[in-house]
């Protein structure tokens, strides 16, 4: 399909991630980063995401259960990212 409309790899990855359920989203649009960025940047981003997103932190500010389920769940999302872009560098 991408082919077809000419859509690159990265956007096609971002499309399918927004509409099909269980599809992987884009590592670099988690972080909100450019694929281009230098790890060191890449980096920065992953630990303020994480420091912000946090469960422990949320239950600091007192922010409802549902809200720290969300936030878990977003640290599950968060931290494949940058696995998968650490892996993606490393080879």
């Amino acid at each position: 399909v991408a082919d077809i409309f000419e859509i690159s790899d990265r956007k096609f990855r971002a499309m399918r991630a927004r509409y099909v359920p269980d599809a992987t989203p884009d590592p670099y649009d988690v972080l909100g980063v450019d694929p281009h960025s230098d790890t060191a940047e890449i980096k920065s981003a992953y630990r303020d995401l994480v420091r912000e997103t946090h469960p422990d932190r949320m239950i600091a500010r007192g922010v409802p259960e549902e809200a720290v389920r969300l936030a878990s769940d977003r640290m599950v999302e968060i931290n494949a990212a940058w696995e998968e872009i650490q892996a993606e560098r490393a080879a």
